[in-house]
Parts: structure tokens; C-alpha cells; sequence
């Protein structure tokens, strides 16, 4: 069964006004607050069959509903306003990326910021992926007589505590073995291969045990590997206790939690690969934590190749006109401003 016009402006309406006040909308409020032109029984009757079609659901008792994710996706797809950013909002925003940022990190930060500010949820952003990441240097240090500091350079330092009792002089020794397989590698690079070759010399030649010699090199690998797939940004993650939904202490701590583990930050971004924005709603989020959240991204590119993501966590009823709107125009500024300073550089 299709949604005839008069439905859709009903759903629409309800939308609207769940949106605002977060709380079940019933007939009356509907019919006082929208120029509709029609009664509350009829306007009941409808929501009615829209509970029945699944895009309304009734929460309790009372004659109230709210969209269900169903609702929420027509809505999206089909009924939404289109969303005006003001002139004087998008100078403010061109000012504030633009200005006094040379540096493509500080730029990408800053967009964060900003699309946390214009929506007010929480935002998530990836730096982009650039070069394969090299091994530099590889150095491990006896730190007390259980332990040694695994130490990787590559554009940037990484370290590491490794419970083991290497002497110093089998330090010095390892590190030899492994800076002569592995400087100027990437993590595609450290093959099965490669990886026996060390293990062959370390363990046979040296006798180390091979645990020590697989704790350091799955560090190595685990550490060059993150700094490959980019870092990723969260802002303005306490916003979530602004909403009705989250004000289950459990609950909020439970998004928390979740928000501050980057590696479901990453797998989340990497599951919605699109062109323009979109929204994965309630339901639609592979994570248990988010089904009663909605995310929201876009891609920015340099030379029409996306190289990182935006996005907004925030309830299902998040104003969705305005934060497709937000993201769509700082994607933009985004752009034009990596490839200011790519060419620059």
C-alpha cells in the first residue's frame, strides 16, 4: 500500500513535530499546529493506518506516536524540507577554516569543530589516507629487569612496555636483526616470508623465544597499520546528554564507552560508503549501542577522490534537513581547502 499525499503530509508533520519536542504526537497537536484542512478523527484514522503500514509507532497507551525507522527513512528519502544555511553563516564558516590554516590537520580538525557547533551532536572526522606508512627505526630498551620499551619511528613515535626478560645486549642484537629486514617497509610489505626470516634469525641464530619475537613484531605491524587507515576525531561528544533519549545513566555511559573506542569509530565510518550525504538510521547502525541514534556522512575529496569522512551521531530525531545541509557545505569548504594546501605543498 502507497502513501497517498494526504499520509505523507501527515507523517511529515508528525516528524516535524517529534523532532521539536521529543515527545508522542497525537492528533490534536497535529491539527492545531499544521494548516492541514483536516479533522482530528481523520487525521487519527491516518496515523491509524500509518501505525498499521509501520511507519508510526505508538510507545504507550495514549493516542500518541513517533516514526519508527521505517518513518524516519521515507522521511528522509522523500519529505524533508530543503534546509537554508543563511549568507552570513556560510561567510562565518569560510572565515573560520580558511583563516590563519596551512596545515591540512589543523584544517580537518577545524571542520570537526565547526559541523559540531552548526548541528549540535557529536561529530566524527577521518583524516585522510595518504602515503604508505615506512618503518624508520626500530629500537628496544631494557626498562627494569621484566620489561623492555619497544620504540617503532616512522613519521611519527610509537612505544610500547613488552614484558620480557631480554638481556640488554639481546636488545641491541634484535633491534639490529629487525632494523635490517624491515627499515623502508610498509605493513603490506612484512610477508609470511619476512616474517620468518626474522623469527629465523632471532629465535634459531639468537635464541630468543619466539613469543618475544611475535609481541614485537605484532606491535610493529598493529602500529603502522593504524597510522595507514588515518586517524579519526570525535567533538562534542557530551551533547548526547542534552536528549531525552540518553538521560538513562547506563545508557549514556554505555554511548560513551562506545564513542571513545576508535576502533568502532573506524569500522562505523568504513561501513557507509557513499557519494553525497546519507543517513543509516536506528536500526540500519551495525552496533547494538546505536539503534536509537542516526549517523549521518559525507565524503570530502581532493582532485574528485574522497580521501575522508564526516559525520554526526545524534538521536533518530535529530534535525536531519539541517544537518544534511551542514555537513553538505562543509564537505564542500572542505575541499576547496585540502586542495589549496595540497598544491601549496
Amino acid at each position: 500500500m502507497e502513501l497517498n499525499d494526504r499520509k505523507k503530509l501527515i507523517l511529515q508533520a508528525i516528524i516535524d513535530e517529534y523532532i521539536v519536542s521529543a515527545e508522542p504526537v497525537g492528533s490534536r497537536a497535529i491539527s492545531k499546529k499544521n494548516e492541514l484542512g483536516l479533522s482530528s478523527a481523520t487525521i487519527r484514522n491516518e496515523m491509524a493506518d500509518l501505525e498499521e503500514m509501520g511507519y508510526l509507532i505508538q510507545p504507550h497507551t495514549s493516542a500518541g506516536r513517533i516514526p519508527s525507522d521505517v518513518g524516519y527513512r521515507f522521511y528522509v528519502n522523500s519529505l524533508m524540507h530543503r534546509y537554508k544555511i543563511g549568507v552570513e553563516a556560510i561567510e562565518e564558516l569560510q572565515r573560520e577554516l580558511a583563516g590563519r590554516i596551512t596545515r591540512l590537520d589543523r584544517a580537518i580538525l577545524r571542520a570537526g569543530y565547526l559541523a559540531a557547533a552548526m548541528t549540535d551532536y557529536t561529530t566524527v572526522i577521518t583524516t585522510p589516507v595518504g602515503e604508505k606508512t615506512e618503518i624508520k627505526k626500530i629500537d628496544l630498551v631494557p626498562v627494569a629487569e621484566d620489561s623492555v620499551m619497544l620504540i617503532i619511528v616512522t613519521r611519527t613515535v610509537k612505544s610500547r612496555v613488552i614484558k620480557t626478560t631480554l638481556t640488554g645486549d639481546e636488545c641491541i642484537s634484535v633491534a639490529q636483526v629487525l632494523n635490517a629486514v624491515l627499515t623502508n617497509k610498509t605493513a603490506d610489505e612484512i610477508s609470511y616470508d619476512v616474517i620468518q626470516e626474522i623469527e629465523n634469525i632471532c629465535c634459531g641464530k639468537l635464541g630468543i623465544e619466539p613469543k618475544v619475537i611475535i609481541n614485537v613484531l605484532n606491535f610493529v605491524y598493529e602500529s603502522i597499520s593504524e597510522l595507514d587507515d588515518g586517524e579519526i576525531y570525535v567533538e562534542n561528544a557530551k551533547s548526547i546528554l542534552k536528549y531525552p533519549e540518553y538521560r538513562d545513566v547506563d545508557k549514556a555511559r554505555e554511548i560513551f564507552s562506545f564513542l571513545e573506542d576508535k576502533n568502532n569509530l573506524k569500522k562505523l565510518i568504513a561501513q557507509t560508503d557513499n557519494d553525497g550525504v546519507r543517513a543509516t538510521i536506528g536500526t540500519e547502525n551495525e552496533p547494538e549501542i546505536l539503534k536509537d541514534c542516526s549517523l549521518v556522512t559525507v565524503n570530502y575529496s581532493l582532485d574528485g577522490k574522497a580521501v575522508g569522512k564526516l559525520g554526526v551521531i545524534g538521536p533518530k530525531r535529530m534535525n536531519y534537513s539541517q544537518v544534511f545541509a551542514s555537513l553538505d557545505l562543509i564537505s564542500n569548504e572542505i575541499d576547496k581547502l585540502i586542495g589549496y594546501i595540497s598544491n601549496d605543498e
